[in-house]
């Protein structure tokens, strides 16, 4: 997401108009005529444009300290237009001497001639004329105290004509207040009729996503079809146009928030566009420190995923080759696009929604909640903290600590793992099972490439409730068109589908499952356990057959005293094995015991059991029933 908020920059700096309101203010001839203009307002200082202000009539009262310009009110310095209803000028107490033109001044006493430069100044190596210029800028910014514009106020900082993608930043507000002392910006309710103003696209847009009264209410910002409505506009020139709004809805159009969705395709990182939604109680943007804070019903929406907290910061940097370009001590005003996103931190109750695909009807949402979530731009990582879960239909995931990896196809890293999963993975038993059958997976981690594989590490356990399987790593490999990209089971099963078709909801989105270390599979038959200890078991899902092979490396933390010196007095230690049963894989049931260097079981036939090469039994306790049958 290198440039999702480049647009929200963009808004940030609307108001870089210090030239909005100047702080140089010089009386140019008022003329008796209904008409009034004004030259001379500019913020820039290398500007050779005059400011020209022009309105219906003013009134000019110095003995109140207000100049007040009514009806048509116009102020364009070619790169920023101002135009309102009416604009209230308040001077300072003793400001009237320097809008009607100061008396000749004194000969200096000092004796030096005129129109020679100060030696004071020329000692600090500053002409003379043009230090007096800068003197008489700043008192004459002293002398106006608060600037308000009144009624259908618009600002309008004009496109850079050297840049033809380029489009105007425009600011309407019913009321904008200046304040020169402490250089700060208010623009509060709103444009009588924003539609004359917006591009009629841009307005039917904003209308489709927030409400009607809310633009009838408040003020609005925007550039092209990126825009920002609040109930209260706060610029702070000082620092360096830092902004706040409260109750804000910002929309833009770039790369889609988080890359949510995206992934490799032919070698190059795809992107994705969307049209976004940005809500929040309150929105600080601080350019200066490289931080955006939004708190408060924080909500960012686009059109397939949602995103919301209780409070989002976004970490800034320098666009690449441009902090070199600024020399030490430059006023570090920020061009158009020339930071990019470093970090965004979400935190309280954070909540991530994927909207299930619009061809699949019966699909469900996916949705992540952490207490905690931090994205990083550089790595495209979003890591999850604060009891995270993964939920989807019927499946969850739940763990310490949940990593996604956005350009990996959202692969994920999870600890500590809990996973709960619709379907039998294990198992194609029809027997009845109240509600929907479920897998539940444990470990120590999980590495999750969605469409791919599944690894599990470190006590692993998956139990389906007909039958579980432990040990120390299990890979589960999907199948490419599994129909969900997050979990190994599929589509949340209906509730009358508990029987044959639920079970098999989770293994329909499985090609093969490969345990190594210590296996121990269980199984419930006839009342009694089944139990087979290996070192490796391969499942094969298509063909539905489990083959288990080696010797378990502590069988004796598995089965009975008894059973487990009888084992040793079967097999011995002649094949040097730390078992003392190596290299045999044992299938038990009660007190019987068959071994051999592998076992082969084929659940969807009853689970007919074929063992192999150098079989050994032993089946003391046989029911007088299995004989009959036999």
């Amino acid at each position: 997401m290198t440039s999702a908020f480049r647009s929200f920059l963009i808004a940030a700096v609307f108001l870089a108009a210090a030239a909005v309101f100047p702080p140089q203010l010089r009386a140019q001839g008022f003329g008796a005529f209904s008409g009034f203009s004004m030259g001379g307002i500019s913020d820039d200082d290398d500007s050779d444009t005059p400011t020209e202000i022009t309105a219906n009539s003013a009134d000019i009262d110095l003995e109140h300290k207000v100049i007040t310009l009514i009806g048509g009110v116009v102020v364009d310095d070619t790169s920023t237009q101002i135009t309102c209803d009416r604009m209230e000028i308040y001077l300072e107490e003793d400001a009237a001497d320097t809008l009607v033109g100061k008396a000749d001044r004194p000969e200096d006493s000092s004796g030096e001639k005129a129109g020679e430069p100060d030696k004071e100044d020329a000692a600090d190596g500053k002409d003379g004329p043009e230090n007096a210029d800068a003197e008489e800028d700043e008192e004459n910014k002293k002398n106006i105290k608060t600037i308000i514009c009144l009624g259908n106020v618009v600002c309008t900082k004009r496109a850079d004509k050297s840049k033809p993608d380029e489009k105007d930043q425009v600011a309407l507000a019913e009321k904008a207040e200046y304040d020169v002392n402490k250089e700060i910006i208010v623009l509060t309710g709103a444009h009588s009729s924003p539609e004359s103003v917006v591009p009629e696209d841009v307005y039917a847009a904003m209308l489709k996503q927030v409400r009607a009264n809310t633009v009838a209410k408040n003020p609005l910002m925007m550039q092209g079809d990126t825009w920002m409505t609040g109930e209260q506009f706060t610029v702070l020139l000082k620092e360096n146009n830092r902004l706040k709004v409260r109750n804000m809805k910002f929309s833009y159009t770039g790369d889609s928030l988080f890359d949510v969705g995206s992934g490799e395709k032919d070698g190059e990182t795809e992107k994705k566009t969307a049209a976004t939604l940005v809500s929040s109680d309150d929105a600080d943007i601080d350019l200066e420190r490289n931080l955006i804070t939004l708190a408060g019903n924080v909500d960012v929406e686009e059109e397939a995923s949602r995103i919301s907290c209780k409070k989002m910061a976004i970490t800034l940097k320098e666009k690449a080759g441009k902090a070199a370009e600024q020399a030490p001590g430059d006023r570090k005003d920020i061009p158009d696009g020339d930071k990019d996103v470093s970090e965004v931190v979400c935190t309280g109750e954070v909540v991530f929604r994927k909207h299930a695909a619009p061809d699949d009807p019966d699909g469900d949402d996916q949705i992540a909640m952490s207490e905690r979530a931090v994205y990083d731009a550089a790595r495209e990582t979003i890591l999850m903290t604060g009891d995270p879960v993964l939920l989807q239909g019927s499946n969850r995931l739940y763990g310490k600590s949940i990593e996604i990896f956005s350009k990996e196809d959202n692969r994920m890293k999870v600890n500590t793992v809990k996973a709960q999963l619709a379907g039998r993975l294990l198992s194609s038993d029809e027997e009845d099972i109240p509600g929907i059958p479920s897998t539940t997976i444990t470990a120590a981690t999980a590495d999750i490439r969605p469409n791919e594989k599944i690894t599990l590490s470190k006590n692993v356990l998956v139990d389906d409730g007909s039958g579980s399987i432990s040990c120390n790593e299990m890979e589960v490999f999907l199948r490419k068109d599994a129909s969900n990209p997050l979990f190994s089971a599929g589509k949340q099963p209906q509730a009358d589908s508990a029987g044959a078709a639920g079970g098999d909801e989770a293994k329909n989105n499985v090609s093969k499952i490969v345990c190594l270390g210590d296996v121990v599979y269980r199984k419930l038959a006839d009342g009694q356990e089944q139990t087979v200890l290996s070192q490796k078991a391969d499942y094969d899902a298509v063909n539905e057959v489990v083959v288990m092979s080696g010797a378990h490396s502590d069988p004796k933390s598995v089965v009975s005293h008894d059973t487990f010196n009888e084992l040793i007095r079967a097999f011995g230690t002649a094949s040097g094995g730390k078992s003392g049963i190596d290299p045999y894989t044992i299938l038990m049931q009660g007190e019987n015991w068959i071994g051999g260097e592998k076992v082969s079981i084929y659940p969807k036939e009853g689970n007919h059991i074929v063992v192999t090469d150098s079989m050994r039994a032993s089946l003391r306790r046989i029911s007088r029933q299995k004989n009959e049958e036999k």
